[in-house]
């Protein structure tokens, strides 16, 4: 029990900077913030994501005092060595806090440790449900429960009921149907032109960041110098409304582009804020939704976020509490390729491989068809080992946690799960990089169409066993000897200089 008439001290993390509405009041909190280099370098995180954490982390804790909160707040200190949970042991020490309470923490190594270091205390540890997601975690295991694969389109039907979005009376979807993803895969135009991403004015605290980021982590992809994202709970809201504005409305039909001419097209951009707390998806979906009611919104672009938030990116989060240990040891295809420092440099010489390797080191951040259909895709086809896979993904993403991340690689990037939630491994010759893009056959594809074609070979018995896929082997079988010789050669040329 806590001590008579004690505070209790809060807990929070750098991807917790929930609105002060969220929490109890100063007069029964404090709260417990702590930069940690642990946290920073257990992965090799981008150098953009760990300015957004540190700098949104000091803007959070000012808000908070200007809200009345006591804020114990430690910086990143090189010279400090001492670990996250023994500053938090001082703080407690200090202040004679008897309870210790917590927003649900997503990634179960910190977790554990935070479980671990209440056990182990002579204090009570209070979690608290976390504004971050709209499913609570009883209600996706419920619906986990049952048989697999698992449906996101089922999940999504459920939450879209429950939450009463986009629902007619009878029960039934506006618009007649549930998903409007068929009709949201248009290469982008020639003469549809894409509006330039506002920038985010840098916070008071930005430039300290980044001078002590490039400082302390020279060797971690990406360059702080390049960082443009918001790190303040104003700047937040307003990034948000950019995009309403300027790219809601043409979000749907282009949601699957690829194209030289933007590195964004029509996308949000609002993972990394909404994956740290500055947003939380409640208000982006209630935003939304209004917006669209008030403007000009095509229903597919409107169902096509909506999606994205109440579907895909809570489904995700489901998955990762209900399998992750499974997912992290699974290596359905036996991979065990490494790779090589192209693979974080862009310079592979596949064009559409470099150019989204190269835009997530500048930014951090790529859409999620890059992600799945290029730089997955290629990691597949080259037999990459899947806790390479994981750890590259990590590393080169500003929006990165395990809780996302896992699923994401594990089950939909790569498919080393064996098929926990997805119906097949989603690989791709050239022909579909080129239908959703504007980059122009070339050498580059034969090495393409040669690694996809080799990884059909060596899994025919898998292919042939799906339904949706058996046709594969025998479109392998009808190629052209010369053709398929040609690529094959090019495939393993590609093998022997870009894996280990």
């Amino acid at each position: 029990m806590p001590k008579k008439d004690s505070k209790a001290l809060q807990l929070v993390l750098g991807n917790q900077l929930f609105s002060p509405d969220h929490l109890e009041s100063p007069a029964r909190i404090e709260v417990f913030m702590a930069e940690d280099l642990g946290l920073c370098t257990y992965e090799r995180h981008h150098q953009q994501k760990i300015v957004l954490f540190l700098a949104a982390m000091r803007e959070y804790a000012d808000e908070l005092r200007d809200a009345g909160y006591t804020v114990h707040y430690t910086k990143l200190d090189p010279d400090d060595d001492r670990d996250y949970i023994a500053k938090l042991q001082a703080t407690i020490d200090d202040g004679e806090f008897g309870e210790l309470r917590h927003f649900e923490i997503e990634d179960k190594p910190m977790e554990q440790r935070i479980i671990e270091f209440a056990e182990s205390s002579d204090i009570e540890r209070v979690e608290c449900e976390s504004p971050m997601f709209l499913c609570s975690r009883e209600r996706f295991a419920e619906f986990a429960d049952g048989e697999r694969p698992l449906r996101m389109a089922d999940f999504y039907k459920n939450e879209r009921r429950r939450l009463d979005i986009l629902v007619e009376d009878d029960d039934k979807p506006t618009g007649g149907q549930w998903s409007f993803d068929e009709d949201n895969r248009k290469k982008l135009p020639k003469d549809v032109s894409v509006p330039e991403l506002a920038k985010a004015e840098r916070g008071p605290y930005t430039a300290d960041v980044i001078d002590l980021v490039c400082k302390n982590f020279p060797d971690h992809p990406g360059d702080a110098e390049d960082f443009a994202w918001p790190t303040g709970r104003k700047a937040a809201v307003d990034w948000l409304g950019d995009f309403l504005e300027n790219r809601f409305a043409d979000f749907g039909p282009y949601e699957d582009a690829i194209t030289q001419r933007s590195d964004s097209v029509f996308h949000s951009l609002l993972s990394p804020l909404i994956n740290i707390g500055l947003l939380t998806p409640a208000e982006v979906v209630e935003r939304a939704l209004e917006f669209a009611d008030a403007n000009d919104v095509p229903l597919q672009s409107l169902e096509g976020f909506i999606r994205q938030l109440i579907g895909w990116r809570e489904f995700v989060r489901g998955i990762y509490r209900e399998f992750s240990d499974e997912q992290e040891s699974a290596n359905f295809w036996e991979h065990e390729r490494e790779l090589t420092d192209a693979w974080y440099t862009g310079d592979t010489g596949i064009p559409v491989l470099d150019d989204c390797i190269r835009t997530a080191l500048r930014l951090g951040w790529t859409h999620h068809i890059p992600r799945l259909m290029v730089i997955a895709n290629m990691m597949t086809l080259c037999e990459i080992l899947p806790q390479s896979v994981h750890r590259w993904f990590m590393e080169m993403y500003v929006d990165s946690s395990e809780w996302v991340m896992g699923p994401n690689v594990y089950g939909m990037g790569i498919f080393s799960d064996g098929g926990i939630f997805a119906t097949k491994p989603y690989i791709c010759g050239s022909n579909y990089l080129l239908k959703m893009s504007d980059y122009r056959r070339a050498d580059w594809c034969d090495v393409v169409d040669g690694l996809y074609w080799r990884f059909i070979d060596r899994h025919r018995d898998f292919f042939k066993s799906n339904p949706r896929l058996a046709l594969m082997p025998s479109a392998l079988d009808r190629l052209d000897d010369e053709r398929r010789s040609r690529i094959f050669e090019a495939a393993e040329a590609f093998l022997d200089e870009h894996t280990k």
